[in-house]
């Protein structure tokens, strides 16, 4: 008869890690009892009440695992005492077997008699052959989940302090991690032992789940505190958050509302039915601020959301991305050496780019407030600076750069737009916004910016990037279908030909569109009428090409309307736009001539500079005053022009 399968060795472990993981769990009562008092301490409302409700759930679960785990001690304490009264039966048996054996042996080899003598009685009783049943483990133990957003708690505020939900945080990860190493024993004793004591039958042994739910659980409630005190820090500290927008912050996982609105392939007026169905006002801007980074991201970039929403939004995400920024170019000086500089490189102008827009948000030095609507994921990113509310305004206007604009020279740019804005004044509405927008990627500058990128006379900018301003456009249309402003894009050189891809397209259509020193439309679109815009007007300063001179003027349109895909001049009389001056009125200090293809030049001669007669009429073309624009005026040919013109004849 063969022995059975139970190892004592095995069973003792088992049983002296299920008594010490029991043991831990009942030992740690008096410190998760302190970590909940100080996360409750300053926590009020529906997610007071939310985390009192797991920490009771936890309290109350945590014995009874304990309670369960002393249980299977005690019935693998009784197994082994089954099992070794089991092997005492078969060795008894065993033996008693082999004495009867020699009582036979030693009887079968009496001899016969007819008389035989009279034996005296055996008392050597044989033992039980019934074996002893194997004894049944159960083990059984299920965690309860916790509710912790929705439910109940979207209506209301609640209050916390960030800096108690975070101690919560860290202590209630502390005490888990003991228990993890506790439990890790327990685990490794448990396969021991069914590997080893196959003898008794395992009944239930849900326990182990229930013990990894049970830290999957506090893990959750200690993220969920973190979350929660993100939201609050986010939103500058201390204070009270709609629950609602604690049901964002706070959730694993966003609320369905949400998920609907960010599902893609939505209209900018679907979106805009869906962002109202949220109810946020521009009152609710702490809340807003509270919701988790990747949730702004996309807020502050989704068309269809009001503009309050989408600057604060960004405005939080910029900031935190400016220090990542910087936290990735002071670990990357260790790598120059390695690749040239070029990752560090790549991250330095990244942050540039980010302290560039966030100097371009500095509303104390200009006229207007200034709103961050467009922040892209982009390394850089794109972006749009919008001065004067977009939710209010009775005039818009976007401002379109051209060639060799990126959001390194975002505060440049915006100040280019400030004096649209500035100049609007003269006979434009009071509640105006201008738009910097940087919202597409140009090209370089060829040869003088060092790249042999030729994309300035291609349209392989320009066409992917209209569908950039005109999903800008049909934003607009969405969050002011019922109080729509007028509507002006203002354009300068490449940015004009990107300009009319995205003004052509179906649903776009503004009231003006102005363009300055042009690269060229596009020869897909021939006349004025073919762009949806009301009124088309065209600026141009007087072509001097790009080649050293004294004479002074646009050195670059003329250069970009050589393009073979995008050469139409808009101030021709064939495209049928409206041009106006940009040369100057001599004698007039506040109507200067444009002396360079730039907006802004240090010595203001540029086609956005103040005091200009191309910023003058833009700002008349803006506010629906074309009766007070100067006419354009065909300027004379250049001396390079004229000795063109003269080898041409000369040539036989």
């Amino acid at each position: 008869m063969g022995d059975i399968q139970y190892d004592e060795a095995s069973a003792d472990a088992l049983v002296r890690a299920a008594s010490a993981a029991a043991e831990q769990l009942r030992g740690q009562g008096a410190g998760r009892r302190a970590a909940v008092e100080l996360g409750t301490d300053d926590f009020d409302g529906a997610y007071a009440k939310r985390f009192e409700e797991s920490a009771r759930i936890e309290a109350a679960d945590r014995p009874k695992l304990a309670s369960v785990l002393d249980d299977l001690g005690d019935q693998v304490n009784d197994a082994t005492a089954a099992a070794k009264r089991e092997r005492e039966r078969r060795e008894d048996l065993a033996a008693w077997q082999v004495r009867q054996d020699e009582r036979d042996r030693k009887a079968a080899e009496a001899p016969v008699s007819l008389f035989p003598t009279p034996q005296p009685p055996s008392f050597d009783f044989k033992p039980s052959e019934t074996p002893i049943a194997p004894p049944s483990i159960s083990a059984a133990f299920s965690a309860r989940a916790r509710t912790r957003t929705g439910g109940g708690t979207p209506s209301g505020k609640s209050s916390a302090d960030p800096d108690n939900l975070r101690s919560f945080a860290r202590d209630y990860r502390a005490l888990d991690r003991s228990t993890a190493e506790k439990q890790t024993t327990l685990l490794n004793a448990w396969h021991g032992f069914t590997g080893s004591c196959g003898w008794v039958r395992i009944s239930s042994a849900t326990f182990f789940i229930g013990f990894n739910r049970l830290l999957e659980e506090n893990g959750e409630d200690s993220a969920w505190a973190d979350r929660i005190a993100d939201a609050f820090e986010r939103a500058g500290g201390h204070g009270s958050l709609s629950n609602a927008t604690l049901d964002v912050s706070a959730a694993a996982d966003l609320p369905p509302a949400m998920q609907q609105m960010f599902a893609p392939g939505l209209t900018p007026a679907e979106v805009a039915a869906l962002w109202a169905k949220l109810g946020y006002t521009s009152a609710d801007a702490a809340d807003l601020k509270s919701l988790p980074l990747p949730v702004l991201g996309k807020l502050g970039n989704l068309e269809g959301v009001d503009y309050w929403a989408r600057s604060t939004a960004n405005r939080v995400v910029l900031k935190a991305r400016i220090t990542e920024a910087a936290d990735e170019v002071e670990a990357l000086k260790s790598t120059i050496a390695y690749d040239n500089g070029a990752a560090w490189s790549r991250a330095s102008t990244n942050l540039d780019a980010l302290r560039n827009i966030d100097d371009s948000l500095d509303k104390h030095k200009h006229n207007g407030d200034r709103y961050l609507i467009t922040l892209t994921e982009d390394v850089p990113p794109l972006a749009a600076v919008s001065i004067g509310n977009l939710d209010t305004a009775k005039d818009v206007t976007w401002a379109v750069p051209g060639m060799g604009s990126s959001t390194t020279g975002m505060d440049s740019w915006t100040n280019s737009a400030q004096n649209i804005y500035d100049q609007q004044r003269k006979g434009g509405p009071a509640d105006r916004a201008v738009i910097a927008w940087m919202g597409y990627e140009a090209p370089p500058v060829p040869v003088m910016s060092g790249s042999a990128d030729p994309g300035v006379l291609f349209n392989g900018y320009a066409k992917p990037g209209g569908d950039n301003p005109a999903a800008s456009v049909r934003g607009l249309d969405a969050v002011r279908s019922g109080d729509m402003p007028v509507t002006n894009v203002v354009a300068h050189s490449y940015g004009s030909t990107t300009s009319a891809f995205g003004l052509t397209q179906p649903g776009v259509q503004v009231d003006t569109f102005t363009t300055i020193g042009s690269a060229g439309i596009p020869n897909s679109i021939p006349t004025a009428d073919d762009i949806h815009a009301d009124h088309v007007y065209a600026g141009q300063a007087r072509n001097v090409w790009a080649i050293p001179g004294d004479e002074k003027g646009d050195q670059w349109a003329a250069s970009g309307r050589l393009s073979p895909v995008h050469n139409i001049d808009p101030t021709s009389s064939d495209f049928g736009a409206t041009a106006f001056g940009a040369d100057g009125i001599e004698g007039d200090d506040t109507m200067r001539g444009v002396k360079d293809h730039g907006v802004s030049t240090p010595d203001g001669e540029g086609y956005l500079d103040l005091n200009t007669e191309s910023l003058a009429n833009v700002g008349y073309a803006t506010t629906g005053q074309p009766e007070r624009m100067t006419a354009y005026e065909p300027k004379e040919l250049t001396d390079f022009e004229k000795s063109l013109l003269d080898e041409m004849m000369r040539a036989p």
